[in-house]
């Protein structure tokens, strides 16, 4: 059995998964296993070239599944994985070579203690490179200062810890434990579905200083073409979704984390209908914002909001006038041109 399983879901990305794979496989920790679950790639080349990682290296091994989205894919891997250590890649990301080493230095590795070690990652843009990190200090949390962290978790303009489930070591055991919570539909933050309850779970939760080992590789043209007519169906998922997890791990207060989750999700809705283009904006914009309950939510969610960025979506999302959203368009679409 090896240390870590590497869990890689693979879906259409020939161009990329090569970077991908072989920054896996060139870590300078060896004591790995590489599982690529190929999710029904409709490409002809994804499966193929999974297959022929298979004949170079014995500790890669392939699961071709029918498509059914990312969140299966990884639920697969985890299924098939076998050590004591999961971490997850997708497959038009890459990896420093000593990100594994790094982390797995940081692990209790006992078994009384259930562990979650994350570093933090760099956002790649065409134009831009940018390095994200977690809101909460550098170090080692348990016992009183790592329930106080669970109490922040959702909200925050800043979250205290990043809930993506890559750029992490997690126990097995908190992601096994837990897969029935994985809402599937949710397409969303859906990574949320397996964090959340793995570090309310957890015993000891690190941060690392710096090791931003994660590349995070976004893609221009999906963000002009990924419009998400049901992204306010799928917010309202994750809400019920997610405080069934706070409320059955016992984490008081849990509501008000949900109410200032729900907002600032809001500002990725407007994004959402401001990046599918002018034809008709207005009215899409305002169909979301001038809706009775989310109205509700915006006025009586308190919000502590730093960013001007934030603050300029914050202003639209409270009075969607058309010149307001006019302008807020404008920017955003200078913003992308920039970035992208």
């Amino acid at each position: 059995m090896s240390a870590i399983s590497v869990i890689i879901p693979v879906y259409n990305i020939a161009r990329y998964l090569d970077d991908c794979v072989q920054s896996v496989l060139n870590q300078t920790f060896k004591d790995i296993e590489v599982i690529l679950v190929d999710d029904g790639s409709t490409d002809g080349i994804c499966p193929g070239m999974c297959d022929e990682y298979t004949k170079k290296d014995e500790r890669v091994k392939v699961i071709h599944k029918t498509n059914g989205g990312l969140m299966a894919a990884w639920m697969t891997g985890v299924e098939n994985s076998t050590s004591k250590y999961i971490c997850f890649v997708d497959g038009d990301d890459w990896v420093d070579l000593d990100m594994l080493e790094s982390l797995y230095a940081r692990v209790a590795n006992a078994d009384e203690i259930k562990d979650i070690v994350s570093s933090n990652y760099i956002i790649e843009k065409k134009n831009e490179k940018k390095k994200a990190g977690h809101g909460a200090k550098p170090g080692v949390y348990e016992g009183a200062a790592l329930e106080e962290l669970r109490h922040k978790l959702l909200g925050e303009e800043v979250r205290p810890v990043i809930l993506s489930r890559c750029m992490k070591l997690i126990e097995r055991r908190l992601i096994v434990d837990n897969l029935h919570y994985c809402n599937t539909s949710i397409k969303m933050a859906e990574d949320l579905n397996i964090t959340l309850p793995a570090i309310l779970d957890c015993d000891r939760l690190t941060i690392l200083e710096d090791g931003y080992f994660y590349h995070y590789r976004t893609i221009a043209e999906s963000m002009a073409h990924n419009y998400d007519e049901k992204f306010l169906n799928n917010l309202e998922m994750e809400y019920v979704t997610y405080s069934r997890i706070f409320e059955s791990k016992g984490i008081a207060g849990y509501k008000s984390q949900m109410d200032r989750e729900y907002v600032r999700m809001l500002f990725v809705e407007l994004k959402n209908e401001l990046r599918a283009g002018w034809n008709g904006c207005i009215e899409r914009v305002q169909k979301v914002f001038k809706r009775i309950e989310v109205e509700e939510r915006i006025y009586n969610t308190q919000l502590d909001i730093s960013s001007k960025a934030n603050k300029l979506l914050y202003r639209c999302m409270k009075n969607p006038s058309p010149m307001n959203i006019a302008i807020t368009y404008i920017i955003l679409k200078l913003y992308d041109k920039k970035t992208n």
